[in-house]
């Protein structure tokens, strides 16, 4: 992997347009060139769909379907990935500035690993900081 692998990243939702915007937005701003992005709404009848709708120009696709759940959501989307590395993030996650740049890097300085993971803050539905383990 000595060249800068294509990055897939798959966001299955389902009724989560209050928080669609800034996840989708956390993935189309990183600054990493090679990402390969899916939405895999499950029929949401919420305005999820809009918002997918104003970013598919940079989305290398999307889908609006009733679906089983999170976990067919998220096989959908490995199903259409190309990319050499895989990931997702839920629609009411986000990835900070430099993640997947991050990513990227811990797997070429450890070609034998199968799978990175980071450390995780948890906010409120206002967007504040709090701890899970109080």
């Amino acid at each position: 992997m000595n060249e800068q692998p294509l990055v897939s990243i798959v966001t299955p939702s389902f009724n989560q347009g209050d928080f669609l915007e800034e996840t989708m937005r956390s993935v189309l701003e990183q600054d990493y060139p090679k990402i390969e992005y899916w939405v895999i709404d499950g029929g949401s009848t919420d305005n999820s769909v809009d918002i997918i709708k104003s970013h598919q120009q940079r989305l290398a696709g999307w889908v609006s379907e009733k679906d089983r759940g999170q976990a067919d959501g998220i096989n959908k989307g490995f199903a259409r990935a190309t990319g050499e590395i895989v990931g997702w993030l839920n629609s009411d996650d986000l990835y900070y500035p430099g993640a997947i740049r991050e990513a990227v890097a811990a797997f070429q300085a450890h070609p034998e690993a199968s799978f990175v993971f980071s450390d995780v803050e948890s906010i409120d539905g206002e967007g504040k900081a709090f701890n899970l383990m109080r």
